[in-house]
């Protein structure tokens, strides 16, 4: 009969590194991940990605476009936005939500079609704000139109 050996282990260094190693990394990933993945649920009043991007597509490509022309405005169909203080009222924005519109360059917000475009309330500075930004194109000029949702 022969005497079990003493120098034989059943797990080694290595093993209990790849096992740690596993564990922390797991760890670490449902700790960088799982809040993400339950903020859009947990605050209704966080700011909201979703419509100022789509705001700003449908005002970039449709509502101020000029006709066939994607980010191309028309300046008369941006003066009538911008010369209307009720115009973020008719824009399909949650009652809950709050929004401005401007047409800006590179140091300043921009006349367009005789009206200076901007519409809608000032930017709170402690409000949380998603800005959504398209470049476009008027009269020749580039510029950007902003969108802001908070």
């Amino acid at each position: 009969m022969s005497q079990p050996t003493t120098d034989l282990r059943a797990q080694t260094t290595m093993d209990f590194a790849a096992g740690i190693s596993v564990f922390l990394v797991t760890v670490a990933f449902a700790f960088a991940f799982v809040p993400g993945i339950i903020a859009p649920f947990a605050d209704a009043g966080t700011a909201d990605p979703v419509t100022a991007n789509r705001l700003a597509d449908d005002l970039a490509t449709d509502r101020l476009a000029a006709p066939g022309d994607e980010y191309v405005l028309d300046s008369e169909r941006a003066a009538d936005l911008f010369g209307d203080a009720d115009a973020v009222d008719r824009l399909a924005v949650p009652e809950y939500r709050t929004v401005n519109v401007t047409v800006e360059n590179a140091t300043s917000v921009a006349n367009v079609g005789g009206e200076r475009a901007a519409v809608g309330p000032e930017t709170p500075s402690n409000a949380d704000v998603t800005t959504a930004w398209r470049a476009v194109t008027v009269d020749d000029r580039r510029l950007e139109l902003t969108v802001r949702v908070w």
